[in-house]
């Protein structure tokens, strides 16, 4: 059997096991995030929101959930709703690098907002140099100087 096909078992193993915990309590957390990364990365969109927003009910404050559902707003071409996650967790964890990085490219190459996606970016740079996501961000920032 080829690595693709195990993969493939594995995956769907694990997406049966998330579907039956959810189904025993709808308040697995785990299992919502579960789920929604899963189809997060099976780029389907409308799916992964369902899910993220299952977890958002379950407990609100999950930036990492939001930044997440963020991206899949804006794989379901829904740029408003993409921009107000990744705001609203800039503006409730002030120190969660992904949405300023995910902002500014959401900025940058959906809006063509080139300062204002340089400007969220050197406000992580500024207020956060050590964040995680700040390499990434400073690279940008020498990228985007033109």
């Amino acid at each position: 059997m080829s690595d693709a096909n195990e993969a493939n078992k594995e995956a769907d193993k694990i997406y049966a096991q998330y579907r039956l915990r959810l189904n025993k309590n709808p308040n697995d957390l785990e299992a919502a995030i579960g789920l929604g990364n899963i189809y997060y990365d099976a780029n389907e969109p409308a799916q992964a929101i369902l899910y993220y927003r299952l977890a958002l009910d379950i407990e609100p404050n999950q930036p990492g959930v939001i930044t997440d559902m963020g991206t899949m707003y804006w794989n379901n071409e829904n740029m408003a709703q993409a921009e107000q996650a990744y705001r609203s967790v800039i503006e409730n964890n002030p120190g969660f690098g992904n949405a300023y990085l995910n902002l500014g490219f959401l900025l940058l190459h959906a809006k063509n907002q080139v300062q204002e996606a340089r400007a969220t970016w050197t406000a992580l740079i500024k207020d956060w140099p050590n964040d995680p996501a700040a390499h990434k961000i400073r690279e940008l920032l020498m990228e985007t100087m033109n």
